[in-house]
């Protein structure tokens, strides 16, 4: 009774089959296959107890399960010819209830009844012939649930197998009825003897040489992975899991139900219960059909072998990890990074050159050990301060590795190395290194790709620590390598969402705050002062930022370089929704007015031309002044050029001189540089007419002087600067004061004769100047 649940779950042939000599069972008479009575169990030692069903000992608090296989007693032929005996317990039982007990498997005292009774059937797990007997006996030893247990579904015999087990028909309280029919089959199908203990989840096999099978048979793949599934879920059947798998893989290649959840699941349960063996037995037997596990699986094993310091594993791992490498696993860097120290990994590696690390190996050495070695390498230069060598090491790496991911990572560890504080604090370790890369097959897009990211972490990074010189240098390495280092991205996650703007500002200003104006513009320049486009968008703080620098480098750049930093500011060349350009006409003001007080005209006229192309709003007063100046430095083509631009963007929107009308009318606040700009520009807007009348004519031209919001004294003196201003222009011009119009405002006549002169002498440049 007390292997209860366990007993319940499995089919009757199970328990008793494999135990019953197949002669044995032959000699019981014509009874039905599988069908045992009191003889026949009295002949294969198999004990019946009589039971009152009315025992309140025996039948209290029943199980809804039977517990017991019991099977239908066999009437001889002597009880058949005289009627039963009634008594009060065989009233109420209309037949004898046997219960089966298996001696073989429980008793104690089979070591001394095995020379008594030399007829009990032996065998050896190890021994083919044994098992195949034992196999081969079953159909003929079944034996079959009773009306208490018509579980006949149940146990190991549902497996998914070739030999299946048709059901037999039964009666609840009832005799039993067997289908003729099904018990040939029944009879004649074969089943292996597994062992019913082995396989359990709660028992085990204590016999050191069984009989049954402890391992699936050739075509019970179901069967084997619904068992290792099943023990994985217990602890106490972890092993049993491994050997089940082991064992029958061992023999029969992987078919339709194999599982790689189950496998996986498999070996992650043998790891977390520190089985690591049989982690390599299973890894073992699932190499031999190119089966492999995915890298973190090999990271945490590798793991637990580092820091449980179980070295003597190494060894064995290290060839399945070759093994598995060349089946196609990929290994990360993580893994590289927790076996670099091994010293098995150290003996399977050169310490010589990498190109040269696989040159003792006959199989191709792994890409995973190269870059193992690299790592190594890296760690190596990075503490005997060795720029040079790890240059070489890089430049191994990008000829060499077939996967991007891993080069870009190891470029990070490159440049977290060259970020290291070296001895000499004021080294930079990226030049070295940059130096050699360069010298040896730099000149690969691949290679100089990673190069300028490397150089671009290595800005960014020095940007942020406030190391301007190393930051600096940095990018005068990359502009001697000619790598356009604007275009790469960096190599850390948080360096990704740098834009090309902010890359160019960031160099720029690197420069700047180190001292080197020359260096901040060469980088603006270079660059083509470069702010946004579809393909490398930026966003406002971008814009921000960018502006910020140009205006700290405007206050310490020449007057010409000012210009030209300040005709680059966001939103000037290129409008922008994010820009309101308007905002920076007071910039341009500053610097014109700067350039008007310094007598630095040229750049001034410069800047008027530009902020009107751009318009930016221009002071009026100091436009002015600019005028005046332009004429008294007989700078006449400038000023010309830039009344002209005046006139056209409308800021003397009060000079009116049409053509063919013969009337100029001109504002009193203008000054004597402007006004002779005018009588210019009124004589060559009427040359045609002007030089069509006769020389006695005694027509002319008039002048009028508009009025403004200004005092009399000023409107009086503005007479006498339109007077002067007549003499300015060569050959003069004759200027005469008629009189006062209806409005009271001052008229003079230009004399045509002094007009036809000057025209004459200027018409090669006038007609051009002041006509188109």
């Amino acid at each position: 009774m007390s292997s209860s649940d366990e007993d319940e779950k499995l089919s009757p042939y199970e328990i008793m089959g494999s135990e019953i000599d197949e002669t044995k069972a032959d000699a019981a008479g014509d009874t039905e296959p599988g069908i045992l009575d009191e003889l026949s169990a009295y002949e294969l030692d198999i004990l019946l107890v009589d039971v009152t069903q009315e025992d309140p000992e025996l039948f209290e608090n029943l199980p809804d399960k039977s517990l017991l296989k019991l099977g239908p007693t066999r009437v001889s032929e002597a009880q058949k010819s005289r009627p039963p005996k009634m008594d009060k317990a065989s009233a109420k039982c209309n037949h004898r209830t046997p219960v089966f007990v298996n001696f073989h498997r429980g008793s104690p005292d089979i070591a001394e009844e095995k020379g008594s009774r030399p007829w009990r059937p032996q065998g050896n797990s190890n021994n083919p012939s044994n098992t195949g007997l034992a196999s081969d006996k079953q159909s003929g030893n079944m034996v079959q649930s009773d009306v208490n247990n018509n579980h006949i579904g149940d146990g190991l015999e549902r497996r998914n197998s070739p030999y299946n087990t048709p059901p037999l028909k039964t009666l609840r309280n009832g005799p039993w009825s067997t289908n003729p029919a099904n018990t040939m089959d029944f009879r004649r199908q074969k089943s292996p003897a597994y062992c019913r203990k082995y396989f359990s989840e709660s028992l085990s096999c204590g016999f050191k040489m069984c009989r049954f099978q402890h391992v699936p048979v050739e075509g019970d793949e179901k069967f084997c992975i619904e068992r290792v599934s099943q023990f994985i879920k217990n602890p106490m059947c972890l092993q049993k899991a491994g050997a089940v798998f082991i064992g029958y893989y061992q023999n029969n290649p992987p078919g339709l139900y194999f599982s790689v959840p189950v496998f996986t699941s498999l070996l992650w349960a043998l790891l977390k219960a520190n089985m690591l063996s049989d982690v390599l037995s299973v890894l073992s037997v699932s190499l031999a059909y190119k089966i492999v596990p995915d890298h973190e699986f090999l990271l945490a094993l590798f793991k637990v072998v580092r820091e449980k310091g179980l070295m003597g594993f190494i060894h064995e791992l290290m060839q399945l990890t070759l093994k598995m490498a060349n089946e196609g696993l990929v290994l990360s860097l993580d893994w590289l990074e927790c076996v670099k120290n091994s010293p098995e990994l150290q003996h399977l590696l050169r310490p010589n050159s990498p190109t040269s690390v696989s040159a003792n190996h006959d199989a191709p050495f792994p890409e995973c050990l190269k870059l193992a070695h690299s790592i190594v390498e890296i760690e190596l230069c990075t503490k005997q301060e060795d720029w040079r060598w790890m240059g070489k090491v890089f430049t191994y790496i990008c000829q060499s590795s077939t996967h991007p991911n891993n080069v870009e990572q190891i470029c990070g560890r490159i440049a977290i190395a060259l970020l290291s504080e070296s001895k000499g604090k004021m080294s930079l370790p990226f030049a070295a290194f940059a130096e050699t890369v360069c010298q040896s097959e730099g000149k690969e897009p691949t290679i100089k790709s990673f190069l300028g990211r490397i150089g671009v972490s290595l800005m960014l990074r020095y940007h942020k620590t406030h190391q301007w010189a190393k930051g600096q240098r940095v990018v005068e390495v990359l502009c001697l390598s000619k790598i356009s280092f604007s275009t790469l991205k960096g190599l850390f996650g948080n360096e990704d969402g740098a834009s090309r703007c902010s890359l160019v500002t960031v160099a720029t200003e690197l420069f700047l705050l180190s001292g080197s104006v020359e260096g901040a513009l060469n980088t603006l320049r270079e660059n083509q002062w470069f702010l946004s486009s579809h393909s490398w968008p930026c966003e406002p703080a971008d814009l921000d930022s960018r502006s910020h620098v140009l205006m700290r480098l405007a206050e310490k750049t020449s007057h010409r370089d000012t210009l030209e930093v300040l005709s680059n500011l966001p939103g000037i060349k290129e409008p922008s929704d994010m820009i309101n350009v308007s905002r920076h006409s007071p910039v341009f003001n500053s610097h014109l007015q700067v350039c008007v007080d310094r007598q630095i005209l040229p750049v001034a006229s410069d800047t008027v031309d530009f902020m009107f192309s751009k318009n930016l709003a221009v002071d009026q007063s100091v436009l002015h002044i600019l005028l005046h100046k332009l004429g008294k430095q007989n700078l006449w083509l400038r000023a010309r050029e830039v009344f002209r631009h005046s006139l056209s963007v409308g800021y003397y929107n009060g000079v009116s001189a049409p053509s063919g009308f013969m009337t100029l009318i001109v504002p009193c606040r203008l000054g004597e540089v402007e006004l002779a700009l005018t009588f210019e520009m009124f004589i060559a807007v009427n040359a045609t007419a002007v030089l069509q009348l006769p020389e006695n004519t005694t027509s002319c031209l008039s002048i009028i002087l508009k009025r403004t919001q200004s005092g009399e004294s000023e409107y009086l003196s503005a007479g006498s600067r339109l007077l002067s201003a007549a003499c300015i222009p060569q050959p003069k011009l004759t200027v005469h004061y008629t009189a006062v119009n209806s409005s009271q405002e001052q008229v003079f006549t230009l004399d045509i004769s002094s007009a036809r002169r000057w025209l004459r002498h200027n018409h090669l440049w006038a007609s051009e100047v002041w006509t188109h």
